[in-house]
């Protein structure tokens, strides 16, 4: 049974990351992209993260991009964006509401990904946002990733990368 939520209030918010490409060292005809991985929620995602005062998306993007994976990375063309909403309480979400701390607050949230050129660095040196980072095949990334929005993406990413669109497959 679904169970509809009521709100009190909604905001919009914004945050921006990146799909990493690269050719496996040891199969050239073989694409990775890095992925991140939270144990404890079975969680598996392209980096992704909220701006810093005065940044602009792309900014936001690669900054993320090379803290949650720990490589150096250059921000490319821009792929796609995707649409999400939770609830919190006014108490929880960043910044200062006018609202009463215990009412609930709809956060419609828009991701901005874009296609990152991969130039170094290490997956080891990733920062504690999540606990593995790691090179995984595309095929086996499209299954890992727990949120459908963001295969869809990667696949977008792909065929960008591989000099196509996503509706030629």
């Amino acid at each position: 049974m679904t169970r509809n939520r009521t709100t009190d209030h909604s905001i919009d918010r914004w945050s921006a990351g990146g799909v990493v490409l690269r050719q496996n060292p040891n199969n050239a005809a073989q694409l990775s992209v890095a992925l991140c991985h939270r144990r404890s929620e079975s969680l598996w995602a392209l980096p992704k993260g909220t701006p810093e005062e005065g940044e602009s998306v792309a900014e936001t993007a690669a900054r993320e991009v090379a803290e949650e994976t720990g490589l150096q990375v250059e921000t490319g063309p821009a792929i796609d964006d995707t649409y999400y909403s939770f609830f919190r309480t006014a108490g929880q979400t960043l910044g200062d509401l006018p609202y009463d701390r215990d009412s609930t607050v709809r956060i419609d949230k828009t991701v901005h990904w874009y296609l990152m050129n991969y130039i170094g660095g290490d997956t080891s040196n990733h920062d504690h946002e999540y606990d593995d980072v790691e090179w995984i095949d595309i095929q086996d990334a499209s299954q890992r990733l727990t949120h459908r929005n963001e295969a869809r993406v990667l696949e977008k990413a792909v065929a960008f990368y591989e000099g196509r669109t996503a509706s030629d497959d």
